[in-house]
């Protein structure tokens, strides 16, 4: 309650703002709003072009102009006024996440095969990278389509599926734009677009971009004393699309990309913050920590901690004590730690994101005389990706040896390679209409261990394939003059392989998985008039099982299966109401083996999580869409999302230590070793997690955006908008103990629009919203059984001490950018 409480002014403050516009716009405007129109965006949420405002699916799109409206900059931005998608930029410009209807998974992107159940797509074709440093300048309209898309979309949109459509070229005229964007931070921003016709039959676009901005001012790392989380990109992209007759085209696309991303804002929540669910995986247990600590868990909401990061040499030199790590420890024997708890040397040998990408595809479309339509889409994606960060997030420097790499340094190289291949046949469009189609994708991917000694190649580690066949047919069916309905299916395929290697070269781990599965989908959409239709849905989706490697195959978890979702849903989309578009949906997911975070009992504590089936779980949720042309003056868009998830079984290991002080589940029961007598605690001990929310996912989502234009003279006006989002808390695991607080993002924009040429002036999260991006549940370092005395009895859980990590949210920032067209 207080929470919301502290949030309630700037949402009060945000609805007054927009009375105020509303009441300006009705005051300076005489025009009637029955001379309004709503911009019709198209789609191809279905694999071929269509009105949003008619289709049956659930489709937040935003059209080149709204991107420039709001000066989005990347996805991070889409989420926010996207219902049921939420996004946080966790890890900086790497391992994202993207959380569609609740639907995520905490290991998505940090274990090889697991994957978040959202499925990023550019013109149609499987991405499986990062999308965060695209350009968006550079792109005509972004579709999430939400709700399981495996039957038309495939693979990982278990989900949903986000699509990238790129600008194509202009056959008419030469057109083109220069932009320039300069803002707090020292973000400048530079591109330029250009397109025309070469011949008669053939144009080209060409885009170019330079971004750069320096880390915000509060993220001053208190080690080296210099701030951190600037980021770097730089890309250039060509098109060339050919029409040699009228019913065959080809389309050619080819991006390059750099990134050179600094250290990333992360902090963390130290074990000695830990404030409940007393038992022996605590700081007491150590002997080192000289704390009486003895709860092994954080509740409440994480709050900002500052930044203290190993990345370079300590600044003067003397360590910057953690609590629970005195610089000074020793054992009871009179022995120290064995290693260096704070050496003040760079413990990293790599830090930040370096991505150096190429993207291609080629598209071939032809048309039959009769009718029929073929289609060819061929993709590829080459992608070197350093990340480095310090693991432990602290001021904890712990090495064994002078000149090495810290203990949990996290520094390594990606070399990525993606093929796609796509092929789709469509009949001609009647009261019958039919598409077919199959899919192959591809990847291969090699891992390197960044070090001291070899940072920009690495240590060769070990190999990761994907390979997925798969069919799918649709048929559509006009039962009536009001009624249609269509039927979809895919059959897939997929197969992963994992070899893992010594430093000599010797294989240590070889394996490989495979997995089937049959999606079918079924609409029926009845058009009640020719504003308004009513549609629903039954589809089911896969996320994909994987492979957890050497480390899973030790402890008895090799691999994980497929999870499984079953979706109805209901829907309207109406504009009924005078210059108001509306779209509302109501949906259910019955979700089966639910793919969670399973902490390893290993020798020298839990130091890595595999993926394993925990469960089960459901969602319901609404979503509600509304676009309105108020009067000449003034628009609108507003969206809210509820996405109330619940596990309705479900056994986790970490649940019975928190709940039994301390103990250890016993394998393939849900009981094991029992301390909590030693604690005092009289609640049953328990693995259950039924009745708890996923993490990462908020109940909660809602957003406003309003524009006023007022005519200067002729081509020239004035525009002034604003926007606000709301995101309720995320619980950062399945204890829902801890969790991330609601965050209120506001934004305005005010400028001048001519004939060619557009500047305006804006502030991005104008109340400096401060509430952490997100939160991963993590450890103290440096409590392992291997280099510390720990005192817990036999049978209880002696790993590390939980901690918190999180990435800080980027402050207000106040810019200018300019726009000519030509």
């Amino acid at each position: 309650m207080t929470l919301i409480i502290k949030k309630l002014p700037l949402a009060i403050a945000s609805i007054l703002m927009t009375q105020s516009l509303t009441t300006i716009a009705q005051e300076a405007s005489s025009t009637s709003a029955s001379d309004e129109s709503l911009e019709i965006i198209e789609v191809s949420s279905r694999k071929k072009v269509e009105s949003l405002n008619r289709i049956p699916v659930a489709v937040s799109a935003f059209s080149d102009t709204m991107i420039e409206q709001q000066g989005f900059q990347s996805i991070d931005d889409i989420a926010r006024f996207s219902s049921g998608l939420s996004f946080s930029k966790a890890f900086g410009r790497a391992t994202e996440r993207p959380v569609i209807r609740g639907m995520g998974n905490v290991l998505a992107g940090i274990q090889f095969g697991v994957e978040s159940g959202a499925a990023y797509f550019i013109d149609g074709n499987y991405y499986s990278g990062d999308v965060q440093s695209l350009d968006m300048s550079d792109i005509a309209r972004v579709e999430v389509v939400k709700g399981p898309q495996s039957a038309l979309y495939g693979r990982n949109s278990y989900s949903g599926a986000i699509n990238f459509i790129t600008k194509g070229p202009d056959h008419g005229d030469f057109t083109g734009n220069v932009k320039l964007n300069l803002a707090q931070d020292a973000e400048r921003t530079a591109s330029a677009y250009i397109s025309g016709p070469l011949t008669d039959w053939l144009a080209a676009s060409l885009s170019v971009r330079d971004y750069q901005v320096d880390g915000d001012d509060d993220w001053r790392n208190i080690v080296t004393d210099e701030i951190v989380g600037g980021e770097d990109t730089r890309s250039v992209s060509l098109v060339l699309d050919a029409a040699p007759s009228d019913n065959f085209g080809v389309r050619f696309r080819f991006q390059s990309q750099e990134d050179r991303d600094e250290t990333r804002p992360f902090f963390l929540t130290p074990t000695s913050d830990n404030n409940c669910a007393p038992g022996y995986r605590s700081l007491s247990s150590w002997a080192a920590s000289g704390s009486e600590n003895n709860f092994q868990y954080y509740c409440g909401e994480i709050k900002n901690q500052p930044i203290a990061l190993n990345d370079k040499a300590d600044a003067d030199g003397i360590p910057n004590e953690v609590p629970g790590v005195p610089v000074n420890s020793f054992l009871p024997s009179g022995s120290t730690f064995f290693g260096t708890p704070y050496d003040t040397a760079d413990g990293t040998a790599f830090d930040g994101v370096g991505r150096d990408l190429i993207i291609s595809s080629l598209a071939l479309d032809y048309a039959t005389e009769a009718g029929y339509s073929m289609s060819l889409a061929l993709g590829y994606r080459d992608d070197d990706t350093s990340t480095g960060s310090d693991g432990d997030n602290t001021s904890v420097n712990y090495t064994f040896a002078p000149g090495q790499e810290a203990f949990f340094a996290n520094t390594s190289r990606q070399e990525t390679e993606d093929k796609t291949v796509e092929f789709t046949l469509r009949s001609p469009e009647g009261k019958l209409a039919w598409m077919a189609g199959a899919f192959y994708y591809d990847q291969d991917r090699d891992n390197f261990d960044l070090t001291f000694d070899d940072a920009k190649v690495g240590i060769f580690q070990d190999n990761s394939t994907v390979t997925n066949k798969a069919v799918y047919a649709s048929i559509d069916y006009q039962i009536s003059d009001k009624l249609d309905g269509t039927l979809e299916a895919r059959w897939a395929e997929e197969e992963k392989t994992v070899t893992e290697f010594a430093p000599d070269g010797q294989m240590t781990f070889d394996a490989q998985g495979s997995w089937n599965n049959f999606t079918p989908r079924a609409t029926l959409n009845y058009r009640y008039d020719n504003k308004t239709i009513f549609y629903g849905i039954l589809a089911q989706g896969v996320k994909p099982g994987g492979i957890n490697g050497s480390a899973g195959a030790d402890t008895g978890k090799p691999t994980y299966e497929q999870e499984e979702i079953t979706t109805y849903e209901i829907g309207v989309k109406s504009s009924a109401l005078e210059n108001v578009y509306a779209t509302v949906s109501m949906f259910y997911n019955d979700v089966s083996d639910v793919q969670l975070t399973t902490p390893l009992n290993v020798p020298s504590g839990n130091v890595t999580s595999v993926a394993t089936n925990q469960g089960a779980g459901e969602v319901f949720g609404v979503e509600m869409d509304i676009n309105a042309q108020f009067s000449d003056n003034l628009s609108g868009r507003f969206t809210y999302a509820l996405a109330d998830t619940k596990f309705t079984k479900g056994c986790d290991d970490f649940q019975w230590a928190l709940t039994s002080g301390g103990g250890v589940l016993t394998p393939g029961t849900t009981t094991g070793t029992d301390f909590r007598a030693d604690f005092g605690i009289t609640t049953p001990a328990s693995c259950s997690i039924e009745g708890n929310a996923f993490p990462l996912s908020s109940k909660h989502q809602a957003s406003a955006f309003l524009e006023y234009i007022a005519p200067i003279s002729g081509d020239l006006e004035a525009f002034f908008n604003v926007d606000a989002s709301y995101e309720s808390k995320k619980f950062v695991q399945v204890h829902n103990l801890a969790y991330v607080p609601s965050a209120i993002i506001m934004g305005a924009r005010m400028g001048v629009n001519g004939e060619n040429w557009r500047v305006s002036l804006y502030a991005r999260n104008l109340t400096d919203e401060d509430a952490p991006v997100l939160t991963s549940r993590w450890l103290g370092i440096p409590y392992f059984t291997f280099s510390s005395l720990n005192t817990a009895p036999e049978g209880a859980d002696n790993g590390s001490p939980r901690a918190f990590f999180s990435a800080a949210r980027r402050g207000r920032q106040v810019g200018i950018d300019m726009t000519y067209r030509f």
